[in-house]
């Protein structure tokens, strides 16, 4: 079914104009969902740590770090705000899929927005088709995929964040198509360190590899062309119940962002 290559083709053919204004919204409600965690997460000992890191190994200043004065390069700054945003487990999710979406993709859409200079309705328009292909691939990859042990948001989060940093960058079908590749091949993220410093950490390096994937991509980094559905890809190896059909339907028409839900409490739902 092409299931990567139409998935690029909805964040390459996304128009910022055709965006349904409850879905623009909700998309705004995400990110600033998202901003407010993350500043709430700034003094966890989580976020001190990797803080600390960041400052003694990152690399030219690129872009913020949130609750800071402190800059360093993109890929850095995705993985560190990635973690604040999620260090309270406070941050929105989706009820059906338990993919928290935004705090794996608005790091590395911010980080590459201010690195680029871009404007604030391109990081809308990257949010929300980011966090469309995220739950997408939720979807697909079903229950099962959760109940084996696998954290999918740290999985699908990946993609996101790819997704949405190839929107930023106008990248082609062809270079998207591979930046899902190269992000594909680095899903991973167990719920075994639930409870940990490690959880948060999920959502940092979706964002960190998000960065990561997307630029390499637009340099002509190569990857497999079929990386959802091949033979050898996600849905035949994370999961026995893939389905296909549900990750393309009604696809540009019908966003799964609006089933994003907001918590009352810093607890899993």
């Amino acid at each position: 079914m092409e299931v990567t290559k139409q998935l690029a083709g909805f964040v390459h053919d996304m128009k910022f104009d055709d965006i349904p204004a409850e879905v623009m919204e909700k998309g705004k409600i995400c990110i600033l969902d998202c901003i407010g965690c993350a500043l709430g997460g700034v003094p966890e000992d989580t976020s001190k740590v990797i803080l600390d890191y960041v400052k003694e190994y990152g690399g030219k200043p690129q872009a913020s770090i949130i609750g800071s004065e402190f800059k360093t390069d993109v890929t850095n700054a995705a993985l560190a705000n990635g973690i604040i945003a999620h260090a309270l487990d406070y941050d929105d999710y989706h009820e059906e899929t338990v993919i928290h979406a935004t705090a794996t993709c608005l790091p590395a859409i911010l980080s590459v927005a201010e690195d680029r200079k871009l404007s604030g309705a391109e990081v809308l328009k990257a949010v929300i088709s980011g966090i469309e292909v995220c739950i997408r691939l939720g979807l697909g990859l079903g229950r099962y995929h959760y109940e084996l042990g696998w954290h999918s948001t740290s999985t699908t989060g990946r993609f996101s964040a790819t997704a949405g940093v190839a929107s930023l960058l106008h990248l082609d079908v062809d270079k998207i198509i591979n930046a899902f590749g190269i992000c594909g091949t680095q899903a991973a993220g167990v719920r075994q360190v639930f409870g940990t410093m490690t959880k948060p950490f999920h959502a940092g390096k979706c964002a960190m590899d998000g960065v990561l994937s997307a630029l390499l991509a637009e340099k002509g980094f190569t990857s497999s062309k079929e990386i959802i559905e091949g033979e050898l890809g996600l849905f035949s190896v994370l999961t026995e119940t893939p389905n296909e059909e549900i990750v393309l339907q009604d696809l540009g028409s019908k966003y799964h962002l609006l089933d994003m839900c907001f918590k009352p409490y810093a607890t899993c739902a």
